[in-house]
């Protein structure tokens, strides 16, 4: 079977475009990739265009209600698809919705430091079966064994150092967190500062000190759904 002398690159689609309310246009040959981040900012104006609707819809049915002949079903049966189109604009107050937003950065922070501290548990785990390993090694005099085990020792020791990184990115969200309390009243969170220069086998008690006082703070935040 010959193979083919050239292999043609297909040609890609020509870029999709569409037209945002206020004339804001955004082209992709992935529309879809990009439709999302573009429409979000637009979703408290269509929020706000359905309530009006609901309000209209409500105020419609008031002259049916009172007849004749009276007929109160129609009033009555807009008012719970009011109530929700309002409640939705209620959640986009500040009040209503920072709180919400604490409660799920913390949440996030939490879940974060829990696999932060699985980790660790594990590298402390392998760093005590490398470190007898290198004990067998001296006892054995065994210089390829050493070697081994000396390089696995400096494995653990990076990925412990990958895992600190992987705290600043949590440690920038705590302040984040930090300023929207500051917002609503609520508590001061906790930093990572007990967590700083610690080695391998001492980070565990002040992280699971500090999931507790996150915890502790997450349900003392105001107006927020837990």
């Amino acid at each position: 079977m010959s193979l083919p002398l050239c292999l043609e690159i297909p040609e890609i689609p020509d870029p999709f475009a569409l037209t945002l309310p206020g004339g804001i246009e955004i082209e992709d040959v992935n529309l879809m990739k990009i439709i999302q981040p573009a429409l979000t900012p637009l979703v408290p104006f269509f929020d706000l265009i359905d309530t009006i609707v609901a309000l209209f819809n409500c105020i419609k049915a008031i002259p049916d209600a009172f007849g004749p002949p009276p007929d109160p079903t129609v009033f009555a049966t807009c008012l719970p698809d009011l109530a929700k189109k309002l409640n939705k604009l209620l959640n986009m107050l500040p009040q209503v919705a920072l709180p919400r937003l604490i409660v799920r950065l913390l949440t996030l922070v939490i879940e974060s430091l829990r696999t932060v501290r699985s980790q660790l548990m594990h590298l402390q785990a392998q760093m005590l079966q490398i470190l007898g390993t290198i004990d067998r090694a001296k006892q054995l005099e065994d210089a390829g064994l050493m070697a081994i085990a000396q390089c696995a020792q400096a494995n653990v020791a990076q990925e412990a150092a990958n895992v600190g990184k992987s705290l600043a990115a949590i440690g920038k969200l705590l302040g984040l967190i930090n300023l929207f309390m500051g917002l609503i009243g609520g508590p001061e969170v906790p930093d990572l500062s007990n967590l700083a220069g610690r080695p391998l086998d001492d980070t565990i008690p002040p992280l699971d000190e500090l999931l507790k006082a996150l915890e502790a703070v997450r349900e003392l935040v105001p107006g927020g759904v837990k």
